[in-house]
């Protein structure tokens, strides 16, 4: 959801956006949020909103959400199932940020192991960090920076029961089919991974003092805003959009 390059790259999810979403739905758990919503909750801005599931939970806690995505179907998607007013959609690329103002709570799921320069998009995100601001990053870890297909294909199908009784086996179906389709599994293996201890050092040298935590099968970074920082505090309530 970050990258843009050649129409055929794996990394896009233009070409399965509505598919993806559709797991992702059922599949994403906002637990690891929640549990670390901030004090202060005026504004929050998600990288990487997808069909925008998340932004939708958090709009129910925050003044206001500002979601980005670098793909236009997943922001269409976002938006057409969009009922809360709080909300503002923007195509962004993670890559080259351009924000207004300061946020109170600023997250990611999935997002950070697509970008090309994680540090570097994590010191413009603690430029717009309000006071008593937070960062929670959750992101996939591997045991090595490439997995090949069998990896996930042999994975898929042992998702099914489970997802049979959370979900029913028509949507647990169409679940099993996207998780071995073709350009799914060319976009899986074209990912890159940092392992536990690599994700540990790279968001902690970024983020000094953050502590970090399991959610679910995934690692989660939380960052708070220390005194004094950013330099010139301002509350959200009086930046704009």
């Amino acid at each position: 959801m970050t990258r843009t390059s050649a129409e055929r790259d794996p990394q896009r999810f233009d070409d399965f956006a509505e598919r993806y979403a559709f797991v992702a739905a059922r599949a994403h758990d906002p637990a690891f949020f929640l549990r670390n919503l901030p004090r202060v909750r005026g504004r929050a801005l998600e990288v990487g909103c997808g069909a925008g599931g998340l932004a939708r939970t958090l709009a129910r806690h925050f003044d206001e959400v500002v979601a980005i995505d670098v793909s236009a179907p997943m922001l269409a998607l976002a938006r057409r199932d969009n009922a809360a007013r709080n909300i503002v959609h923007r195509q962004m690329d993670a890559n080259a940020l351009a924000l207004d103002g300061r946020f109170d709570f600023v997250v990611s799921h999935t997002t950070f192991h697509h970008l090309a320069d994680v540090q570097r998009t994590l010191a413009t995100l603690r430029e717009h960090v309000a006071c008593a601001g937070r960062i929670a990053v959750v992101d996939a870890v591997a045991d090595r920076p490439a997995l090949p297909a069998w990896r996930f294909l042999t994975g898929a199908p042992l998702a099914f029961p489970g997802d049979c009784l959370r979900h029913g086996p028509a949507d647990a179906l169409r679940m099993l089919r996207f998780r071995v389709s073709r350009r799914w599994l060319a976009h899986l293996t074209s990912d890159r991974y940092l392992s536990p201890q690599g994700f540990r050092e790279v968001f902690g040298a970024a983020l000094p003092g953050a502590r970090f935590e399991r959610a679910g099968r995934f690692l989660g970074a939380i960052w708070d805003a220390p005194p004094g920082e950013p330099p010139q505090c301002v509350s959200t309530s009086s930046v704009s959009t």
